[in-house]
């Protein structure tokens, strides 16, 4: 139960609402919100959503000629108030899903709207937008495989929760790289891109493991790795991991499969 607990510390669980033909629904919620407060929920955000994305959207076919995900059709909003709940906050992810079979013919055009509500205490506002930045590219990793209506599954909805959940836990790795000016970068996704150095957070086993994935490295960029690693560690997880390098190639591929991670060729 431990586990579990720690999981619900910062997030609470999610709200899912879908734009149906009738109107705002609710087709998933495992917070302890009414039915009432979350379809209140979910007219207000479809509101805020409407009057932010105006007539500006992308059809379906327009998204689907673009190479890359580039979560430009993912918007967020929030921390928004949650109704009759004054110490919960939620923030919103919007995404779109194709459905063939509406009788709305913008809707077959555009796709069928669907908001995602992570429901928190606001006395954890500071900790969720500390993590902003992580939150919608994580997401839309996540959410790839839900790309029309059918996949909006029980099943589904509810591995979804479950993965934020570990996220907001502080349980899952993180991965980043050093740029040259000595910055962390953070990536986000099963295929990365190559680099000299990825650095793997896992509070499971309580290390920041710096794979040399250069060869050789120089003293100059050796120094720098290890100097960034320290300020990451220090500001990031306060000093919380022990700091480890990692030179031999088959226990760095032991660290990225078990993370179902792998990295991108150089063209």
């Amino acid at each position: 139960m431990a586990e579990s607990e720690s999981m619900k510390d910062y997030l609470l669980g999610i709200v899912f609402v879908t734009f149906e033909d009738s109107g705002p629904t609710v087709i998933y919620n495992d917070t302890d919100l009414t039915e009432e407060q979350t379809l209140t929920l979910a007219v207000e955000g479809m509101t805020i959503v409407g009057l932010d994305e105006g007539s500006s959207g992308k059809t379906l076919k327009e998204k689907k000629t673009q190479i890359f995900d580039t979560m430009d059709d993912k918007r967020s909003f929030g921390p928004l108030p949650v109704p009759d709940a004054p110490s919960y906050r939620a923030l919103a992810i919007t995404f779109d899903v194709e459905s063939e079979e509406s009788a709305d013919h913008r809707i077959r055009e555009f796709g069928r709207k669907c908001i995602m509500f992570l429901l928190f205490k606001e006395d954890y506002t500071r900790e969720i937008l500390d993590a902003y930045g992580l939150i919608k590219p994580y997401f839309s990793v996540i959410v790839r495989d839900i790309t029309k209506e059918s996949d909006l599954t029980q099943a589904n909805l509810k591995d979804l929760s479950y993965k934020m959940g570990l996220l907001f836990s502080g349980k899952l790795p993180r991965i980043f790289t050093i740029l040259d000016d000595g910055s962390p970068k953070e990536l986000i996704g099963k295929k990365i891109p190559a680099s000299d150095v990825f650095l793997v957070a896992d509070k499971n086993k309580n290390t920041l493991s710096i794979l040399f994935y250069h060869p050789d490295p120089s003293i100059w960029r050796r120094r720098q790795i290890y100097k960034s690693a320290s300020k990451l560690n220090s500001s990031v997880f306060k000093n919380k991991l022990k700091v480890v390098s990692v030179t031999e190639i088959s226990e760095m591929s032991k660290i990225l499969d078990r993370l179902n991670v792998t990295i991108e060729k150089i063209h």
